[in-house]
């Protein structure tokens, strides 16, 4: 038996909206059969997909794997289904079902098209799965598998904490180390160290969906519109993330609070797992000055946080040094099914509460991995990231080929 300890990517176990979305459309003659072969394959390539979660009575969590003679995780726990319903049907369904990560349910595929032309096919996952990149790398090896390639079984990649005792953290976060220590010590003595278990998020699940769904807005950018758009970037030395982000700025109108999703990944591995930090930026747009003048300075403020190493990855021992069960109690405090002073107070102040994010972008640029596979060709591809905790308007861009998409994803109440 092994196991990986859940520490980094700690908030994503009780978030109650962490389901990360892509859906492609793949051209070539292909039947049911294969699409179920490939996946199973894809599937069995990647060791995180053959662990569950464990929580333990005194908070801790981690990835357990159990072997192949274990029959608690079996092979079929992450599947594919096939029916002809809307894919923002299926995703509106399936946002409101908790993943069963305790009996190492992760991923499910859904073929909502098949005909002798190829097939479209919506691919939800959790995001202890993985991050964005591992979800892209899951479908370059069901594509492999397809197209018949032979695929190898990756390692379970994720960031650990490292050292958080308070002298470490301290050369690591500097006096923000104060914040986690506090706020401790305030939850053991409020709450008694208080934990929480698979019925608490069940409980979360219900109360959280009850009255929500998904709103996504989908967005196919023209090649020609991103050549003209690479080019003043080109021009002006900025990158495309700052000149949507200026856009936005632009159209809102007021000064925004604006998180990115950064890789982490120091080597460069395939694997799947959670490796992904976070930056933020505070802009308001200056009606001024030219858009050009803005996209410089939005660029220059994310360039700031991008090369300063402590910056970039200062979220991932901060959040890794509070209690695991206060981060989840976060969490709760944002389904509505949790309370307490300490954890109240905390979330407001990390952005679980009312004042959340008011944009999150994860621009995933151009996919790594190729468009064409044998006698198959993704011909569209479309990346939906979850409206986290603390988040508001979240917006995903990927590129492949010739096919630029950009998605706005936000959860409202059904009355909205």
């Amino acid at each position: 038996m092994m196991i990986t300890k859940i520490e980094t990517e700690r908030a994503d176990l009780f978030d109650v909206s962490i389901l990360i979305s892509m859906r492609v459309h793949i051209s070539g003659n292909v039947s049911e059969d294969a699409i179920k072969d490939a996946f199973q394959k894809a599937v069995a390539a990647h060791k995180i997909l053959a662990t569950r979660v464990c929580i333990q009575d005194d908070g801790t969590a981690f990835y357990e794997s159990v072997g192949d003679d274990a029959s608690e995780i079996k092979a079929d726990n992450n599947k594919i289904f096939f029916e002809a319903s809307p894919w923002m049907d299926i995703l509106k369904r399936e946002e409101k079902v908790r993943f069963k990560i305790e009996e190492g349910e992760y991923l499910k595929a859904f073929c909502y098209e098949l005909s002798d032309e190829g097939c479209k096919i919506l691919f939800l996952m959790h995001h202890l799965g993985g991050d964005g990149k591992s979800f892209v790398y899951f479908i370059e090896s069901f594509m492999k598998a397809l197209s018949g390639e032979t695929l190898e079984q990756d390692e379970i990649r994720t960031i650990p904490a490292g050292d958080i005792s308070d002298e470490a953290l301290k050369d690591r976060i500097g006096p923000l180390v104060l914040v986690p220590k506090i706020y401790n010590i305030r939850w053991d003595k409020e709450t008694e160290a208080r934990t929480f278990n698979y019925d608490d998020m069940d409980e979360a699940y219900q109360n959280y969906w009850a009255d929500r769904e998904s709103v996504v807005s989908e967005y196919i950018i023209k090649p020609e519109t991103v050549k003209k758009i690479m080019k003043r970037c080109r021009e002006w030395n900025v990158g495309f993330t700052a000149y949507v982000t200026t856009a936005f700025l632009r159209r809102l109108g007021r000064k925004l609070d604006i998180g990115y999703a950064v890789d982490a990944r120091g080597d460069g591995n395939r694997c799947m797992g959670n490796q992904a930090t976070g930056i933020s930026i505070k802009y308001a747009y200056n009606y001024d000055k030219s858009f050009k003048s803005n996209v410089i300075k939005v660029q220059k403020r994310m360039t700031k946080k991008l090369e300063d190493e402590e910056s970039r990855m200062f979220i991932l021992p901060f959040m890794a040094a509070f209690r695991p069960s206060l981060v989840d109690a976060i969490n709760l405090e944002h389904a509505g099914t949790f309370h307490s002073r300490t954890s109240g107070r905390l979330a407001s102040i990390l952005g679980y509460g009312k004042k959340t994010k008011d944009l999150s972008i994860t621009n995933l640029t151009k996919l790594d991995i190729a468009d064409t596979y044998g006698a198959y060709k993704i011909d569209f591809f479309s990346f939906i990231p979850p409206v986290i905790s603390y988040g508001k308007n979240i917006v995903g861009i990927s590129t492949i080929g010739n096919n630029t998409v950009m998605t706005i994803h936000r959860i409202k109440k059904k009355q909205d």
